[in-house]
């Protein structure tokens, strides 16, 4: 027997109010609340940038801004560096955000625990080069794409805050000799972490740098879009969403392959049979992955979901009419 709409609003509504009760809940909530103002600037930053100072941008083709505003090559750099600091570096607060949060809920030193943790976010996307080079940070794991690794760091700095130092007054005004015992009460779990995200960062690099190679990964992206494999299709397609969610490439991030030997079996076959069923390899990345994975992007998802909202307020309005038409039928 289905459940009703009735029926499944009472069993969710508090389940939702219990959870936004526990702490996890309220840490997510204000580390999001505290990157929201950077997100938001950085946003306006790359829309005046993408619009209005770039030649090909929609309000500069209107106005041919290029040729008569003076000095226009130029006026990007700043907003292209407002950009680049803004949205480029937000996993780092964020990061910053989720230790400082869980270390102040249980009386910790947050600032000690939110600056581990963002130099510890710092330290893992440190990309290792040559020694006549500058190393340079992975913008994956530190910028918008990074934001869940970012609160992975955030958190697990936080418990370790919690289990290895000592639990600290809260002062208006602290004095120099409290802040200095605050602080050697948290060299253990400062020590803990930094070294773990040392080791962290060398294995990261050691599996990038030392053993990667574009031939490989080439051919490894290669088998993965070529693999008409259902199972193997949706394993490689898991395995591309876990890495896309800690700020990692995946097999299908990058299509290096736009043909194939299965794209054009398929091709030949459709054109040949003027029928795309029962084609040589119906299981491909681009039939499954690509067709209905990553159609429409997030646009497409925030459709969907007004869609499903619009549709449920319509049935629930819908159903309230049907009684209210019932019992006046009734009645007359």
């Amino acid at each position: 027997m289905g459940i009703s709409q009735q029926q499944l609003i009472q069993r969710l509504v508090p389940r939702l109010v219990r959870f936004r009760q526990t702490n996890f809940y309220r840490i997510i909530q204000r580390t999001l609340m505290l990157i929201f103002p950077f997100i938001l600037i950085g946003t306006f930053s790359q829309i005046i940038q993408l619009t209005v100072l770039t030649k090909s941008g929609f309000i500069a083709s209107i106005f041919h801004l290029s040729k008569w505003v003076p000095y226009y090559r130029y006026l990007h750099y700043p907003f292209d560096s407002l950009t680049t600091l803004t949205l480029n570096g937000v996993a780092v607060v964020a990061a910053f955000g989720a230790a400082k949060y869980h270390a102040k809920l249980h009386q910790r030193d947050d600032q000690l625990a939110g600056l581990t943790a963002a130099i510890a976010l710092l330290i893992i996307a440190y990309q290792y080069t040559n020694q006549n080079q500058v190393g340079l940070f992975n913008t994956l794991l530190i910028g918008t794409n990074g934001l869940t690794g970012a609160l992975l760091v955030g958190g697990l700095t936080g418990l370790c805050f919690k289990w290895f130092s000592k639990p600290v007054p809260e002062q208006a005004s602290p004095h120099t000799a409290d802040i200095l015992t605050r602080t050697f009460g948290s060299l253990l779990p400062m020590a803990l972490i930094l070294v773990l995200a040392v080791g962290l960062s060398l294995a990261l690099n050691w599996l990038m740098i030392l053993t990667y190679s574009m031939d490989s990964w080439s051919a490894f992206q290669k088998y993965a879009m070529t693999s008409h494999s259902l199972w193997m299709t949706f394993a490689l397609a898991a395995l591309t969403l876990l890495l896309e969610i800690l700020g990692l490439a995946g097999p299908y991030q990058e299509r290096l392959v736009t043909n194939s030997s299965t794209m054009t079996a398929n091709l030949n076959y459709a054109l040949t049979h003027h029928s795309a069923y029962h084609v040589p390899y119906p299981y491909t990345a681009n039939t499954l992955y690509h067709a209905f994975g990553t159609f429409g992007g997030t646009g497409m998802l925030l459709a969907l979901l007004s869609a499903a909202i619009i549709i449920i307020i319509t049935s629930s309005r819908g159903g309230a009419c049907c009684r209210h038409s019932s019992i006046a039928t009734v009645r007359y």
